[in-house]
């Protein structure tokens, strides 16, 4: 129950996330969808009638204390009453709390006509801003932390050792490196075993463990990697 209701509010990759370990969203984002339309709309009317009240005694306040009692018959005054409700009304539309309360039911029809329309659940957008104002704060902080754990950018250093074909020390981690792509390199192809952190003149590197691809084996996605130095001998079949 708490996964669905959870999931209801978040966006929709880290909701897809929840779907995945069984939570169902859809229902819950229905029933706050009501919630938010008839309890945004009272709120919104409630907010009208009190900046109304407040704003139409303080217009009236400003007419018997500071106007002349002789000018109340002046154009001026007259403008004042007719058109005080409409400036009023105006008032209120561009005050940010008013969109903020409007935000409530317009955020409630949306999950009402994705649940009849897709039957699926509609996100809550302050909590989707929320989420990504987080991840594009957090990018700097891990380019940060990175520099700290990693050191100065240097030049990749491709070597051998027992066990696998090449090693590719990096001082930057390559997230498109994995096990579904092949690696050409100097005309050979590898894959990867496995990824290990290592330290590396006083700095953290990552070595990338490769063996050399079987010649009948299928390739799939393939990157070309140029070492930007003298590449190790990598034993009786591989590079010199």
């Amino acid at each position: 129950m708490f996964l669905d209701l959870l999931a209801a509010f978040l966006p929709a990759p880290e909701r897809d996330a929840l779907v995945r370990r069984g939570a169902e969203p859809a229902h819950w984002s229905f029933v706050l969808g009501l919630l938010e339309l008839f309890l945004g709309v009272k709120l919104l009317l409630d907010s009208a009638l009190a900046f109304d009240q407040v704003q139409s005694a303080a217009i009236a306040t400003h007419l018997l204390e500071k106007v002349d009692p002789r000018a109340l018959n002046s154009f001026e005054a007259k403008l004042a009453v007719t058109e005080s409700g409409a400036i009023i009304w105006l008032a209120w539309v561009v005050r940010p709390t008013t969109w903020l309360l409007a935000s409530l039911p317009l955020v409630g029809i949306a999950r009402l006509v994705a649940f009849a329309a897709t039957g699926d659940a509609f996100g809550e957008p302050f909590v989707w801003l929320v989420l990504r104002a987080r991840q594009l704060l957090a990018i700097p902080v891990r380019s940060f932390r990175g520099r700290l754990r990693f050191g100065p950018e240097r030049p990749d250093r491709v070597e051998s050792e027992p066990g696998c074909d090449l090693v590719v020390l990096s001082g930057r981690p390559k997230p498109e490196w994995n096990e579904l792509v092949s690696l050409e390199i100097g005309g050979r192809f590898y894959r990867l075993l496995r990824t290990e952190e290592r330290q590396d003149r006083g700095w953290s590197a990552m070595a990338y463990l490769l063996r050399e691809a079987e010649p009948n084996e299928v390739l799939r996605g393939l990157l070309r990697y140029d070492p930007p130095g003298p590449v190790a001998s990598a034993g009786p079949g591989g590079l010199k």
